[in-house]
């Protein structure tokens, strides 16, 4: 075959072209695959500024709501920050950076407002939240005895356990998914139990009252109520009833003639008993010792007056003690007045 000199340099050319191209096309197969930007890397520096309000504590009216502002994507040291309270500018606790607000709740619901701007008065962002004024309430029982048909309240004394109970009053929250801190005498008997609405404790020092505490908060921390009481502790007491025309009636004094007689009921309070008849009574009257009834009225005594009585007045006594509980006792007295016709 015969080739020209041209028709060897063009196939020359063109053969070196080949091998450029297929080496470019090898080197880029062989390179590593670069990575493509992220471009959520930095997105939080293109989201927009916001302003949450956060309630620390709010309680029952007249209390002092705190409240504090967390702000995304903001230079809280070069805004202004603008407090409204009900609509109205609260001008002592705005400013530059201020983050913090409180106030003293007035009526049962709220609106706190912060307006956030610049230096120049340009608003960035605000927020409005409601802040709720709550209650709690402290209702509290005891086991020591007093009649069934007693119409006071029965009194704690030591050895008695006391129980008491909260009754929150929270908007929208379920009693039972409030978290309760009790305290007694100032001191945190149960600490952030859930649901623990009731709480007892036993009183075991002769003090005059007990004052008991509750906290109770939401599971958020938002809310916030705490309720004092102060429970009295008392001595057990005994009262001595005249019987007169099948009514008892309690009194200091009592009038009989020579020859008559009358009965008396001894009838103890707060005492660590389940009857009365569970106590020992010993009676006495003018000085000398007086026998009560047997049995299941041990509480009663028939005070007989001899009939050759001159007029006058003597003491009826007595005492009783609870053989169950070492130092529990109590007496009590009447005069007993004896009248001529």
């Amino acid at each position: 075959m015969f080739f020209t000199k041209h028709t060897i340099k063009l196939t020359l050319i063109l053969s070196i072209l080949v091998l450029f191209i297929s080496s470019v096309a090898f080197a880029q197969l062989e390179s590593p695959i670069q990575e493509i930007p992220d471009i959520n890397a930095d997105i939080d520096e293109f989201s927009a500024p916001s302003v949450e309000i956060n309630v620390l504590y709010s309680g029952a009216l007249g209390s002092t709501a705190q409240l504090t502002a967390q702000t995304d994507n903001i230079d809280n040291y070069s805004s202004l920050f603008e407090w409204y309270l009900d609509d109205q500018l609260i001008i002592p606790q705005s400013g530059r950076a201020k983050i913090n607000f409180s106030f003293q709740t007035s009526k049962p619901q709220h609106l706190a407002r912060l307006v956030i701007s610049d230096l120049n008065k340009k608003k960035i962002t605000e927020n409005t939240v409601s802040v709720g004024s709550y209650d709690v309430s402290l209702v509290w029982q005891t086991n020591s005895f007093s009649p069934l048909d007693y119409e006071g309240r029965t009194m704690p004394s030591v050895g008695s356990r006391i129980i008491v109970t909260a009754i929150p009053e929270i908007r929208n929250e379920n009693p039972e998914n409030l978290i309760y801190t009790w305290y007694v005498n100032s001191e945190s008997q149960v600490r952030g139990v859930l649901g623990e609405q009731t709480f007892s404790f036993l009183v075991t020092k002769n003090v005059t009252f007990i004052p008991v505490m509750v906290e109770v908060s939401n599971l958020s921390q938002s809310v916030t109520v705490r309720k004092g009481i102060s429970i009295p502790i008392i001595r057990p007491t005994l009262t001595l009833y005249q019987k007169q025309d099948q009514r008892l009636s309690p009194g200091n004094s009592a009038f009989v003639l020579p020859g008559g007689q009358i009965d008396f009921y001894a009838q103890p309070f707060y005492f660590h008993i389940n009857k009365a008849t569970d106590l020992i009574y010993k009676w006495s009257f003018a000085g000398k010792e007086a026998v009560g009834a047997a049995g299941e009225d041990t509480n009663l005594l028939t005070l007989i007056i001899p009939q050759t009585s001159g007029a006058g007045r003597s003491m009826l006594e007595v005492k009783v003690e609870n053989p169950r509980v070492l130092g529990e006792w109590a007496k009590a007295e009447m005069e007993i007045n004896i009248i001529q016709n």
